[in-house]
């Protein structure tokens, strides 16, 4: 199964696909951890300002240690 249909898959699974975004890259990490927490796999970070790229850096390595699915 491709990448683009394991996310298609879980967008429709989950009823929903959470959308945000803060500058703040603690707050930022924060949220994804609870968003898992609550069962969500696939969330859109919106890319604004001028950390959004450090902050998708940052959530992609979190993603990686701690979020298996």
């Amino acid at each position: 199964m491709s990448n683009i249909q394991k996310v298609t898959d879980a967008i429709v699974q989950q009823g929903m696909l959470p959308l945000y975004f803060n500058a703040d890259e603690t707050i930022t990490i924060e949220v994804l951890r609870a968003i898992y927490r609550a069962g969500i796999k696939a969330v859109e970070y919106t890319s604004r300002g001028e950390t959004a790229l450090s902050n998708f850096s940052k959530m992609t390595e979190v993603r990686n240690a701690e979020m298996p699915e």
